[in-house]
């Protein structure tokens, strides 16, 4: 069921276009004449001399109206010139009146009533596919006469055949219409039509696609390249004189490109073409050599050769009918049934197709319009179907790229909408694991500190406990020892807060608590501590600085004799950590061994990979402690 379904769409896509098409040109050919226009069915005519005038003594002889639409006249022996003679009697009421005369290849001079009102300028000298162009010329009323006037137009040619196009006597304002519709059709809109089409070859040249659609790209580059060559060829005229079977070569060989390159394009990106478009390569290559032979028989010959480019004219119009009978079915199947995107520029290819075809079979049957008969053709379709095309290929070009700019908005809002999702998860997660990281951190330093309080505390509280069950402690032996062992947990509890609050809080920590015991001891104390707050060693490498801090003050409250102790710390945001104690004492007695405090600083200092220094003299004793950042090693 579906099969016939997508049957009858492509059949309604396919009976809309021919109906538009065929809509389309009943307008064009109804523009591009005047209103009443009727063209007598003969027409008499005269052969004319080099200088334009009737042969003397020729007989007027009858060119019967052809379905062209044009009166045709053999060229005689006297040479490619003739006079055609228009008689006709002015309508009554009407001043304004003007001769109207469609596209007449080589028309030369008009005269009204024997007086020249179109002088013997050549119109059109240099010739094209398309000769000629639609004009009206005012018929002035002092040379009207009320009956009985004649018009006589001169033509001259270049082929077997002179041909004027069909012509109107009547108001001047239709006349003008006319001509400018004409002029629309087969001048203005074709001008647009080559410019929009290398526009958008530029624009598919330009653009990045996608590996699977260059194929196709190619092949309608190739298309609306070798048609906008057509448009131009058929509706100007060539910047020099060409002879008329170099025209006719050009003009087939140029048929036969559109129909190969509109071929190719049909087969382009479908799967299992490839041989056809090598075939079709190799009818193109045969066509030009046979298209070239029969020029060069042409000149050898002269007419002779006629009939075979008749069979040119013939075998167009017959590939034509094939590819537009297989091509059309396939674009409106294609439209109808593909979803794709590409409805647009299909619809225009058929539009385009059907042009080519018309035009084609109307150079071998002389086609009129369905159901107006009255209407014969009379330009070519195909030059202003080329701005559709180019029209066409440009809209489709732009709802990819605004279907493409949709697509990456709308997964970009995706993509932003899933990246802040994850974010939150990512952060949740990161923080949790932040927490569990912290804790694991505080549990193992807490039982490190635990085994530090164990072995450093504990012992201290357990000698002295013994010393006083042994009665061998003093008082003052056992203040000292309880000082000690306090001392100590409170450098515990430091370095227990600095896991919050850093190295300069735990600094000033520090000078808060011994600033009280220096003073007391009658001595000064200057502490100085330029830390960054950022800075953060841990807490067991904290409480090891904390120890020796808290060793090198004690021992030069003991033993130094000082006035001023001084303590001086610093510490950028990169490291190192420089802390310096001194004082002004006398400085280490002569002979001095090393005791337990000055061993235990350098062997916390070395767990630290510190730098520690000690210089001692009659000034005074100075102790340097450089602890790197990245040096300190947080289990020591």
């Amino acid at each position: 069921m579906s099969f016939w379904q997508d049957r009858a769409k492509a059949g309604l896509v396919l009976l809309v276009v021919l109906a538009a098409f065929w809509g389309a040109l009943y307008w064009g050919e109804s523009a591009v004449r005047p209103a009443g226009m009727a063209p007598p069915p003969t027409l008499e005519y005269v052969a004319a001399d080099a200088a334009g005038n009737a042969v003397p003594g020729a007989r007027p002889e009858q060119a019967a109206f052809a379905a062209n639409p044009i009166y045709r006249a053999p060229v005689g022996e006297s040479g490619p010139r003739v006079v055609f003679l228009i008689p006709f009697d002015p309508p009554r009421g009407q001043d304004d009146l003007a001769f109207f005369i469609g596209a007449t290849p080589g028309l030369q001079e008009i005269k009204l009533n024997g007086t020249v009102i179109q002088p013997n300028i050549p119109l059109d000298t240099l010739r094209g596919a398309a000769d000629g162009a639609a004009l009206y010329f005012p018929i002035p009323p002092a040379l009207l006469r009320d009956e009985g006037n004649r018009i006589e137009v001169l033509i001259e040619t270049q082929s077997t055949v002179l041909a004027l196009a069909p012509f109107h006597i009547g108001p001047a304002v239709e006349a003008a219409r006319a001509a400018g519709a004409v002029d629309l059709i087969t001048s203005i809109v074709p001008i647009i039509a080559i410019s929009v089409l290398a526009f958008a070859t530029l624009l598919c040249f330009v653009t990045n696609w996608p590996a699977e659609d260059r194929d196709r790209i190619r092949s309608l580059m190739q298309l609306m390249a070798v048609w906008a060559l057509r448009t131009y060829f058929i509706s100007f005229q060539t910047p020099f004189e060409v002879p008329f079977l170099v025209t006719a070569f050009l003009y087939y060989l140029l048929d036969f490109s559109v129909i190969i390159a509109f071929a190719r394009h049909l087969l382009a990106g479908e799967a299992g073409t490839g041989r056809w478009q090598g075939w079709l390569g190799w009818l193109w290559l045969a066509l030009l050599i046979y298209l070239a032979g029969v020029t060069a028989a042409g000149f050898a010959f002269g007419p002779a050769v006629m009939p075979w480019f008749e069979a040119l004219a013939t075998g167009n119009a017959v590939m034509l009918l094939a590819l537009a009978l297989a091509g059309l079915a396939a674009l409106a199947w294609g439209t109808a049934v593909r979803r794709d995107g590409r409805w647009l520029e299909r619809v225009t290819l058929m539009f385009c197709l059907l042009a080519l075809s018309v035009d084609a079979a109307d150079n071998v049957f002389d086609l009129a319009l369905p159901f107006a008969e009255h209407l014969a053709l009379t330009f070519y379709s195909a030059a202003p179907a080329g701005l559709l095309l180019g029209l066409g290929v440009v809209a489709s070009i732009a709802r990819e790229a605004s279907e493409a700019r949709r697509t990456v908005v709308q997964s970009n809002a995706i993509l932003a909408a899933q990246l802040v999702e994850q974010n939150a998860k990512l952060e949740a997660s990161y923080e949790a694991q932040k927490q569990l990281l912290r804790r694991e951190v505080m549990l193992v330093e807490r039982q490190r500190i635990v085994r530090d309080m164990h072995d450093g505390i504990g012992g201290q509280l357990l000698g002295l406990m013994m010393q006083v069950r042994g009665g061998g402690a003093s008082p003052v032996e056992v203040e000292e020892g309880l000082q000690a062992s306090i001392a100590d947990l409170r450098l515990i509890v430091d370095s227990m807060d600095s896991a919050e609050e850093g190295l300069a809080e735990t600094l000033r920590s520090f000078e808060h608590r011994v600033r009280p015991q220096v003073e007391a001891a009658g001595m000064a104390l200057d502490f100085i501590a330029e830390v960054d707050e950022g800075i953060d060693l841990g807490p067991r490498p904290t409480l090891q600085v904390l120890r020796i801090l808290q060793e090198a003050v004690t021992n030069a409250m003991r033993h130094s004799g000082a006035r001023r102790i001084a303590v001086e710390s610093s510490a950028p945001a990169g490291g190192p950590i420089r802390i310096a104690i001194r004082d002004d004492g006398s400085g280490l007695p002569e002979g001095y061994r090393r005791g337990r405090g000055l061993t235990s600083m350098e062997t916390r200092a070395a767990q630290l990979r510190a730098d520690f220094t000690l210089a001692s003299g009659p000034e005074g004793t100075r102790l340097m402690l450089e602890v790197p950042l990245a040096g300190a090693d947080p289990s020591a």
